[in-house]
């Protein structure tokens, strides 16, 4: 009966190792993949690891924003990819500009990358003026 149980831990062991490399896996796809979509949006990649930030000017000024998904099991469907403000900035509007869906998600709640990259930028457009 022990060798049968300690079947099952292998497996399980097995299970965890893989899921880690996925997760590796498939978070670097994702960073790949938003360096792109950031790009043709006029941002440049600063620095490398695991804390991607962007960096573009407006009006001369440069600004740093930056992003990060989290895909815990409870998350579900398209995880919770989020950008990241410059906390100096006193203002509430970039509450809304954090959290977002990706383009292709089909749940009909929140706004999408694109909607939030597009506040983003007007936003830093007239906030630099």
């Amino acid at each position: 009966m022990y060798s049968t149980i300690k079947q099952y831990y292998s497996f399980v062991e097995r299970l965890k190792k893989e899921k880690a490399l996925e997760l590796d896996m498939t978070l670097n796809s994702v960073k790949s993949q938003m360096d792109i979509y950031m790009a043709t949006a006029g941002w440049q990649i600063k620095g490398k690891g695991k804390n991607v930030s962007y960096t573009k000017e407006f009006n001369g000024k440069p600004i740093v924003i930056g992003f990060r998904c989290n895909l815990l099991d409870s998350l579900g469907g398209g995880g919770l990819p989020e950008f990241t403000h410059d906390k100096s900035i006193p203002v509430r509007n970039l509450a809304r500009m954090t959290h977002f869906r990706w383009n292709d998600d089909p749940t009909p709640s929140g706004w999408t990358l694109d909607q939030v990259m597009k506040e983003i930028q007007d936003f830093y457009n007239e906030y630099t003026k």
